[in-house]
């Protein structure tokens, strides 16, 4: 789940796939522009380079730049080379997240603002060249959509917007195609973005948390018509996993895909990281595994036919979701180069899985957790053997490290119980302390992969808090309301763990090179790599921090010009790397700025 303050689940909704010219608009601009050409497969999995072509570099999902001109020791210099307000829209567009950092080529940025709007910027000046409006009503439903990012192929720019995908000009900004991938008055959209590869649009539906399909999908990039889709909630007997659901299955949902998938080249294989079931609480959900929730999936490209899943949590109670994207890279395994997925939930479990049949590299043991026989809990949760509690590798701790920080009254007027072990239920009795939240260990924002190092570079949170079910006599299924399912309390402690942790995790052991932590200022922003040798992150102060690669020593803090999170990307335009940054604020509006050595 992404956003929670009161929960919901809603009746089945049928999935369907509907091919529709979807009312926007357009500004056309400046003639010249460069077209975005059909990339190879070679071009769309190499890391990035002068441009910067997906969301995250390369549909690898890698983050890493081979450019070298900003480096540990000259970039505190950075200096402004540019800066552009986007006008604010006119027409009562909705507000979402404004999480998308942009992307680049030939030296013209396009880019995703809070409203969905696209833009395309002049990379050298920031002038903007054309936009783009989906004309998103305030009336329209919000969930599921916050749109991560766009990207670019076979000479068009691919936007997400609620239940629909875009295909538009890159010279002039105007709409070649739109399909209405789902309805988002179903209560389902898409949060993801696009990823273009040989001749094909992938993405994924979100919303199970308010009762839409969830559906991992094709579509051809010229056409835009349905190539495939697959539902991550199994809807017949003959789908992976149909017996290990409860009978009710379908109908609550679950199994968002909130962020891009991998595309694995090698194999053919494009990979998703996929949500928890709905409801959340066990004594609604009742007993079974619910395959393929919490997972890694993998579906063949050409077909989205099955290929295989890897469950991180079985029958999760928690919301721990495995919503971040996965990384298809290569790590030395046994003296052999080997290909290899990454995936880490929210629950901050890191699982290395051979990319061509899912299996762990590292090893992962099914451990006895404790038990609810109302929560129907599953009797053993994977656990890879090199993060079981206490150990140096632990991504965060999976225990309250400070029961003494819950030693007062919980609201409900009684004490809280402290889990003592990973996984320890919550009842409608009496609040239980787990660790990490729902918002962390890691949440949404992408690792990054450095191939110099072999290292997975990795944002994460300590951090624990109390979780008390409602009863179920107080539970109610209301279709399309998204407060109308209550099913989960939690509490806070003012002395509560609360850490920002950046990792350095070698995947070819599951082992931790190194780690820095900054209390009380959670760790939000993508991670991003460079060929000098950074491991960049954003901060909630708008600053951009450089820590060296190998040591994970700060080199540098640069002080971006908006104090909120950056989004951001790396290109080089005539000889000259940039770092562009997206920054949306209630106070200064929607921003790019762009940085430059001078």
């Amino acid at each position: 789940m992404r956003r929670r303050g009161r929960l919901t689940v809603m009746g089945a909704v049928v999935a369907v796939f509907l091919l529709t010219a979807v009312a926007a608009s357009g500004s056309h601009a400046k003639a010249g522009v460069s077209s975005i050409p059909a990339f190879t497969e070679g071009q769309s999995a190499a890391p990035s380079g002068a441009n910067w072509i997906t969301e995250n570099g390369n549909v690898r999902n890698w983050r890493y730049s081979t450019l070298t001109a900003i480096t540990g020791s000259n970039g505190s210099g950075l200096k402004e080379a540019w800066q552009t307000t986007l006008p604010a829209p006119t027409n009562g567009d909705l507000a979402f997240a404004g999480n998308a950092n942009p992307i680049e080529y030939d030296g013209i940025v396009y880019m995703q603002d809070k409203y969905t709007r696209i833009f395309a910027l002049d990379g050298a000046t920031g002038k903007i060249l054309w936009s783009f409006d989906p004309q998103v009503p305030q009336t329209a439903l919000a969930n599921a959509s916050d749109m991560r990012a766009i990207s670019m192929g076979g000479g068009m720019i691919f936007d997400a917007s609620l239940g629909t995908i875009y295909a538009l000009n890159p010279t002039t900004g105007a709409q070649i195609w739109a399909t209405q991938v789902v309805d988002p008055n179903g209560g389902s959209g898409i949060d993801a973005a696009p990823q273009y590869y040989d001749g094909m649009v992938f993405d994924g539906t979100a919303g199970g948390d308010t009762g839409g399909p969830c559906l991992a999908f094709a579509l051809n990039a010229s056409t835009g018509k349905v190539v495939w889709y697959y539902n991550t909630v199994p809807e017949n007997p003959s789908a992976e996993g149909w017996n290990t659901w409860p009978s009710h299955r379908a109908y609550f949902g679950g199994g968002a895909l909130w962020d891009p998938p991998a595309i694995d080249p090698a194999n053919g294989l494009v990979v998703y990281g996929v949500g928890n079931p709905v409801p959340y609480v066990g004594w609604a959900e009742g007993p079974g595994m619910e395959r393929n929730t919490e997972s890694t999936l993998a579906l063949h490209l050409a077909t989205g036919k099955f290929a295989w899943t890897f469950q991180e949590v079985h029958h999760d109670i928690w919301d721990y979701d495995g919503m971040q994207s996965p990384v298809s890279d290569d790590v030395m395994v046994n003296g052999k180069m080997t290909d290899v997925i990454d995936h880490i939930n929210k629950d901050a479990y890191s699982y290395v899985l051979y990319a061509a049949t899912g299996k762990p590299v590292v090893g992962v043991d099914e451990v006895p957790v404790p038990q609810s026989a109302a929560m129907h809990t599953y009797p053993t949760q994977p656990i890879p053997v090199t993060e079981m509690p206490g150990s140096p590798n632990e991504l965060v701790p999976h225990i309250p490290p400070d029961p003494s920080a819950w030693s007062g009254i919980a609201p409900d007027g009684k004490p809280y119980i402290v889990a003592t072990a990973p996984f320890t239920p919550y009842t409608d009795t009496q609040y239980t302390v787990v660790a990490p939240t729902y918002t962390g260990g890691i949440e949404w924002p992408e690792n990054s992969f450095d191939p110099q190092t072999g290292l997975l570079y990795i944002c994460a949170n300590e951090s624990d808090y109390g979780m008390e079910a409602y009863p179920p006599q107080d539970v109610h299924e209301v279709l399309g309301n998204f407060a109308g399912f209550l099913a989960i309390k939690t509490s806070y402690s003012p002395t509560g763990v609360n850490v920002g942790r950046l990792i350095a995790l070698n995947p070819a052991t599951d082992t931790i090179t190194w780690h820095d932590d900054t209390p009380n200022i959670n760790c939000s922003s993508p991670v991003t790599t460079t060929a000098s040798g950074l491991v960049l992150i954003g901060r909630g102060t708008g600053s951009i921090q450089a820590y060296d690669a190998t040591t994970g020593a700060l080199d540098w803090t640069f002080q971006g010009a908006v104090p909120t999170i950056p989004r951001f990307s790396l290109y080089s335009d005539n000889g000259t790397e940039y770092l562009v940054a997206y920054t949306s604020s209630a106070t200064t509006g929607e921003t790019v700025d762009a940085y430059s050595l001078g």
